[in-house]
């Protein structure tokens, strides 16, 4: 008599989704520096094998990135720290001002301004002020919380950068212990096929779009230079940063810069006009310059992609938001590695090259 698989319940499925969410907040202060890590291993995968390659052995390879990747945070820190802080805190005196401006092209900026204000609160996790209020408080500066959060933000930098050594040095060590917990060879196959196929994925998207971020921070930070904005360079900073969120970092680094640019000038149509380089610049990096570079890269539902930055924006806030496409490419991936759980690959993007190829998507 054959074997009956036992269905699962709803009520079931709703639990564990339920105690999945719960989890993945209460062990962010762990699961963010792994994730982090973890991605980083496979952008530097590229340079790992280049290294090994030349005679360069894995451990030095991974003591170096570390080494700049420490040094480039210092860096950082030290040069951007104060110009952001000041701009965090200038932000509401600067959205007051627009709004007080008795102009018709600042009554279309108000709605910019609301929308920035809103967006600063939410990823500032404050549910509970007024949205048409802007109130400054002295001991509420945007330095103040970040010397209150240093401990913890400090202890997730070394984290990172220490599994991120790790992960380096160990080369293909974890995948071929994963490999030889398969219990056949057909298993032992597949699990290489996944592995590689992610690691490529992701490996691809990754690289690809840090040095096209790389690129956009550059050549925005020297058109608001063009425009006449104070720490321009700053704006560079930031259009990379952001350009890791899909749709909501754009729109939100161009109203900073917007709004910066109307208190600089007191012009609203200056503030439209930079606020319009911005997203140009944007545009043209995502319809053109990303498509051509990233010839291959997963191409996914463009709502489902929207739901998953907010989801992990609300669990794991700014972060959330960066690694949230690399964690659905990587659930894409694996999807699509099983006959019964393709249909939902499907939804989540068009069908691998690969499955094309071989009639699996049919």
């Amino acid at each position: 008599m054959p074997k009956q698989t036992r269905k699962p319940k709803w009520a079931e499925i709703g639990i564990f989704l339920c105690i999945s969410v719960f989890f993945l907040e209460w062990a962010s202060d762990f699961l963010i520096p792994l994730v982090a890590a973890f991605l980083g291993s496979l952008i530097l995968r590229p340079v790992q094998r280049k290294a090994m390659s030349v005679g360069i052995p894995n451990g030095i390879t991974a003591f170096l990135v570390c080494l700049a990747a420490g040094v480039a945070i210092v860096i950082a820190v030290w040069t951007f720290s104060n110009p952001i802080s000041q701009l965090v805190n200038d932000l509401p005196a600067m959205i007051n001002e627009l709004r007080n401006t008795p102009n018709a092209a600042a009554e279309t900026l108000d709605k910019i301004g609301d929308a920035a204000e809103a967006a600063q609160e939410a990823v500032a996790g404050k549910e509970d002020v007024p949205a048409m209020e802007v109130k400054v408080v002295e001991n509420s500066s945007f330095l103040g919380s970040l010397v209150t959060s240093a401990p913890v933000l400090l202890g997730q930098i070394v984290l990172t950068i220490v599994l991120l050594f790790f992960l380096v040095s160990s080369g293909s060590t974890f995948e071929r212990k994963l490999v030889e917990c398969m219990p056949n060879f057909a298993d032992k196959r597949a699990t290489v096929q996944i592995v590689q196929t992610v690691a490529q994925k992701l490996g691809q998207y990754l690289g690809g779009i840090t040095l096209i971020n790389l690129g956009l921070g550059v050549v925005i930070g020297l058109a608001m230079a063009a425009w006449g904005l104070p720490n321009p360079y700053m704006f560079g900073v930031i259009a990379f940063t952001l350009n890791f969120v899909p749709y909501i970092g754009a729109i939100f680094g161009a109203l900073l810069a917007a709004i910066v640019g109307f208190n600089e000038f007191h012009t609203a149509w200056s503030a439209i006009l930079i606020f319009a380089t911005y997203m140009a610049l944007t545009s043209i990096e995502g319809q053109f310059v990303t498509p051509y570079i990233i010839s291959n890269r997963l191409k996914l539902n463009p709502a489902v992609v929207f739901i998953t930055v907010a989801f992990f924006a609300w669990i794991w806030s700014v972060v959330g938001m960066v690694i949230a496409v690399p964690l659905l490419i990587t659930a894409k991936v694996l999807l699509d590695q099983s006959p019964s759980t393709r249909p939902i690959a499907l939804f989540l993007g068009e069908a691998n090259e690969q499955f094309k190829k071989d009639g699996g998507a049919a």
